[in-house]
């Protein structure tokens, strides 16, 4: 292989990571037109099209996607050896992009960010913080955190463990309204509910009767699409909000809520970690995983 299919190489993941010849060429410091060239010759050495080009942005084809796995697995390989035969520091070094849940990464990940960069300087997060599935050739994602199950088949998946569904309110609001003894006392009360994506539609309210799974609409005075939002609503006295124990476990400990209906409580669905199964994991990500890992099971543990 030349040095100049490898740079091309290179060349040709930046594109399809950031989806524009622009942004791949200026990362490289390169003009748009050499990239344009670059690829045409990678392109014609294959005899394959890679991407497909429209108004708006840059896509890998059907050949193009495969070709992109082979090659973050090669130049990932090859930047480990690399890395061993100058200096072991080394292969901790370079980017790390992560998607994660919006509630999973201002909780757990970005409070532990400013020690980890004290450890690993060298290793540059990108963190992107969405609760969608996760593209990762479009989106150039080395892992990602998820609440709930396997996205795809091609991904390897790595259980964290299960938070519970917590139903919270502060102390003021309890003393103004009265403590619910039951799910059923909930209609009496002011309940804040979880806004989903979709228009109209509204996350349920779920709980365990005698052994089995319950879910409940009960009437709402508010919903609101963000969970430390709705937290924050329920701190000021608002009314009862229904959350995930890692997320309330702060306030609570702090005394500025009330861990409600205990005995009706559920497991939450599984946090994990994914990543592709025949992708080749650079030193720096798995050690981004690993502390990633580390501090999600601990949190999940201590907020019981």
């Amino acid at each position: 292989m030349r040095v100049d299919q490898l740079a091309a190489m290179r060349l040709f993941v930046r594109i399809v990571e950031t989806g524009s010849f622009g942004k791949a060429a200026r990362s490289m410091d390169m003009s748009s037109s050499n990239a344009t060239e670059r690829m045409a010759r990678l392109e014609e050495i294959l005899g394959l099209r890679l991407l497909a080009r429209t108004t708006r942005a840059v896509a890998p084809t059907e050949a193009g996607t495969r070709y992109y796995e082979v090659c973050r697995r090669v130049l990932g390989e090859l930047d480990e050896v690399e890395a061993s035969l100058t200096c072991s520091q080394d292969a901790l070094a370079g980017r790390v992009r992560v998607s994660a849940n919006i509630s999973i990464a201002r909780s757990i990940l970005i409070p532990r960010l400013p020690q980890w960069f004290e450890q690993h300087p060298q290793i540059h997060i990108e963190l992107v913080m969405n609760d969608r599935r996760s593209d990762f050739v479009r989106d150039g994602i080395d892992f990602a955190v998820r609440i709930g199950g396997l996205e795809d088949q091609d991904l390897v998946l790595r259980p964290l463990g299960r938070p519970r569904r917590v139903t919270v309110a502060s102390p003021e609001y309890l003393r103004k309204m009265g403590r619910p003894k039951c799910p059923e006392d909930l209609a009496e009360h002011h309940l804040i509910d979880f806004l989903l994506p979709q228009p109209g539609a509204r996350l349920e309210w779920e709980f365990d009767r005698k052994g089995k799974r319950e879910e409940l609409f009960p009437r709402s005075i508010a919903s609101i699409g963000d969970s430390d939002a709705r937290l924050q609503l329920a701190i000021a006295g608002m009314g009862i909000v229904q959350s995930l124990s890692f997320i309330a476990a702060p306030a609570l400990r702090e005394g500025k809520l009330e861990r409600l209906l205990t005995s009706w409580e559920t497991p939450a669905p599984e946090v994990s970690i994914l990543y592709p199964r025949d992708r080749h994991l650079p030193t720096r990500t798995q050690v981004t995983m690993d502390a990633f890992t580390t501090w999600i099971k601990e949190v999940i543990r201590d907020a019981g």
